[in-house]
């Protein structure tokens, strides 16, 4: 089948990831025509001149966020076809003809994707990659692991990236320019809700470069938890139950500091919990990394999910005052006026 596709990555300050990643996507072979669009929100570090020299298109991302970034790939885009690719990741051969053939052969399939393969290149890298394919990692550890021989394709809620058809896309208005995060999860939910559907196809695979460091990683985690929270208040049917741990996590480490009748049970489950993380480091081989990894993870993403759902509460809460003050001052104004009126 020949196809015009768009591949589309979002980029900001990736001149580390950014060669290995356009290479592999200008390497694919398939039977159709192939732009690589680097939407660059003002890099400093040269990533707009290195995906340049790589053979990429760039264009200009101003508002330096994912779902700016991939909406700007979106309008300039010219084939029929986009993949969505990021900057952390790499292609192997043959992921675009995968990704075609699927779209193809699925008959209502608006959007396409498989699994990610972690290869980390340091410590905590590799560290962070094993650990996103245990049942203990946070999010679905299904896309992170190799699917068994002979599984077959199935429809799914979202998958990782997506291929998806460029009319579906346009039609859905793209992604929400107002969530910084879990913007994939929050399109599908579109895609699915207009009668589209979403396929994961254990075919479709990419090699994913995971952070490097302990602060890289916390800050990941910390945006990915404040923005499903922001998901959550328009689509609190996406919670999945795996999703309340690391909030209760960072609740039961609170009343484990706190003396209360509670005190002591809160700190046995601790307890618990740490020796669950300090298991699943042993059975990974990720030594101290790894447990240092788990509990980033957890808690980065535990208090962003808090933070951001207290952030929204307190803003409808701060909302409704001013708007009671408001009507009060206008309810006492009115009074006024009928005061002075009468007498």
């Amino acid at each position: 089948m020949f196809a015009s596709v768009s591949v589309v990555i979002p980029a900001r300050n990736e001149g580390t990831h950014i060669e290995a990643c356009v290479r592999s996507v200008i390497a694919q072979e398939f039977d159709g025509e192939l732009e690589t669009i680097v939407s660059d929100g003002i890099s400093g570090d040269g990533t707009a001149a290195l995906a340049v020299a790589a053979g990429a298109t760039v264009v200009e991302n101003h508002e330096q966020t994912i779902p700016s970034a991939l909406n700007r790939g979106l309008a300039a885009a010219r084939g029929t076809i986009l993949v969505r690719f990021d900057a952390h990741a790499e292609m192997p051969q043959g992921y675009v003809a995968a990704c075609l053939r699927a779209l193809g052969e699925e008959p209502g399939a608006v959007n396409v994707g498989g699994w990610r393969r972690a290869e980390g290149t340091g410590r905590w890298g590799r560290a962070t990659g094993r650990l996103l394919a245990v049942q203990l990692g946070v999010g679905n550890p299904r896309i992170w692991r190799r699917p068994a021989v002979g599984s077959t394709r199935l429809d799914v809620e979202t998958v990782p990236l997506g291929c998806f058809r460029i009319d579906a896309l346009r039609a859905a208005g793209g992604w929400r320019e107002d969530l910084h995060a879990n913007e994939d999860f929050e399109l599908n939910h579109r895609l699915r809700r207009a009668g589209g559907r979403i396929v994961f196809d254990p075919e479709i695979w990419s090699i994913y470069r995971p952070r490097e460091t302990p602060l890289a990683l916390a800050r990941q985690y910390w945006n990915y938890g404040r923005w499903k929270a922001a998901m959550l208040a328009e689509a609190p049917d996406s919670l999945r139950s795996r999703q309340l741990a690391p909030p209760a996590l960072l609740g039961t480490a609170v009343l484990a500091a706190t003396p209360t009748p509670l005190r002591l049970p809160a700190r046995a489950a601790l307890g618990l919990y740490a020796g669950l993380v300090a298991a699943t480091a042993a059975r990974t081989r990720t030594g101290w990394h790894g447990a240092a990894a788990l509990a980033i993870m957890h808690g980065a993403w535990g208090a962003g999910l808090l933070s951001g759902a207290l952030r929204r509460a307190c803003s409808g809460t701060c909302r409704s005052s001013r708007t009671g003050a408001r009507a009060s001052g206008r309810g006492t104004a009115r009074r006024a006026r009928s005061a002075g009126t009468s007498s």
